[in-house]
């Protein structure tokens, strides 16, 4: 990638105000007719751009011509969102980076970096029934079992008298 800040800057010159507008919508990871229908072109007119910045900027296909311009753009000092918020200069990369196998993380370079847990690394999600089968193992099943037959009787019975009670008054 480019490192100094003219070459940078020289690179970014040589691309026009429209392969620029197409490549803001690349790097924002834009299917080529959305792109399209944004700029209110045809699909092959932005196939067209990205084939003249590949020249331009000697890329081999649009990943990395979305890469090199996101890096282009970091180093200059430029977003595509308004004002300049990466610091100028910066060696790490623009995208995120894994490790495995515990988690990933994820850096955000112009505001912050943390780590998230990757989906299949957690343990899997368990019932109350598998939770009390390790605690106690089946045994509690025979007495859970009365316990809640007991439990929907006295339920019933305390019903049944507050009909019978609300019937009286009535």
């Amino acid at each position: 990638m480019i490192s100094s800040e003219p070459s940078a800057g020289n690179l970014l010159d040589r691309l026009s105000e429209k392969e620029r507008e197409v490549l803001d919508r690349v790097i924002q990871h834009k299917p080529t007719k959305q792109i399209a229908r944004e700029l209110k072109i045809a699909p092959n007119t932005v196939d067209m751009r990205l084939k003249s910045v590949r020249s331009k900027l000697g890329t081999k296909d649009r990943n990395e011509t979305a890469r090199l311009y996101q890096q282009l753009l970091a180093d200059c000092g430029k977003t595509t969102c308004g004002p300049a918020v990466m610091a100028a200069g910066r060696s790490e990369p623009l995208l995120p980076s894994v490790e495995r196998p515990d988690g990933g993380v994820f850096t955000f370079e112009d505001s912050a970096s943390f780590r998230l847990p990757v989906p299949w690394t957690d343990a899997p999600k368990r019932s109350l029934t598998e939770v009390l089968d390790d605690r106690f193992g089946r045994a509690w099943r025979v007495a859970a079992i009365p316990s809640m037959a007991l439990a929907i009787a006295l339920l019933a019975l305390a019903l049944l008298a507050i009909a019978t009670t609300l019937g009286a008054l009535v």
